[in-house]
Formats: C-alpha cells, structure tokens, sequence
C-alpha cells in the first residue's frame, strides 16, 4: 500500500485528507505540526501533501527538511492561504491547491505520483 505524508494543523482538513486518501487505497502518515512532519520517515512515502500554514511553521520550510532526506520526494501543497510571498515560496517548491476546493486535484496528484 503507498503511503502518503498529510500535514495539516486543522483536524477537519486532516480528517477530510487523509479519509480520501485511505478511501484511494493509500496509508496515511499524519501530522499535525511542522516539527513533527520535519522529523517523519521519508523511506516508504511515495509523496507529501502538507499545508502551507502549520501554525507552528512554514510548510515550505518542512517540504525542504523532508527533501533534504530524500532529494527525490515529491511534494504538493494544499493550503487556504492567498499571501502572494507564501504561495510564491511554495510553488517553488511543489504544486498548490487551494483548500478547500482543490481536494480532488490534491487527490489526482497524490495518485499520479504512486504511479
């Protein structure tokens, strides 16, 4: 079974996420925090979707720390916020989807990169 990195610090997007998900086939690894998505086991994840805003940091800055263990990980974001500066960091990154719409363009992705 693939598995997939959720981070988000809303539980009901968490929730919503990580049902499609395991809904699609996938096993989801959850996160609610910025430290704690940094520090997750990146061997078996065939990608991450991470919101933008973690509250307690940047989902760009975790997207870099989770790269810096595997250089290869895809990673996308699925956020609400519209701050051009922070949507700018990201897409340097990865895709961004905007919540709450983009869930089934996230999902889509999510699929496309287990392959």
């Amino acid at each position: 079974m693939p598995t997939v990195l959720v981070a988000d610090d809303s539980p009901v997007a968490l929730l919503a996420i990580a049902r499609r998900l395991r809904g699609e086939g996938f096993d989801v690894v959850e996160h609610t925090t910025a430290l704690s998505a940094s520090e997750a086991d990146v061997t078996d994840l065939v990608c991450a979707l991470l919101d933008v805003d973690l509250g307690d940091g940047d989902g760009s800055d975790v997207a870099l720390a989770l790269q810096e263990k595997r250089a290869d990980l895809p990673v996308a974001f699925f956020s609400a916020s519209v701050a051009p500066d922070v949507l700018l960091r990201a897409r340097a990154v990865g895709p961004v989807f905007a919540k709450p719409d983009g869930l089934e363009a996230a999902i889509e992705w999510v699929r496309a990169q287990a392959g």
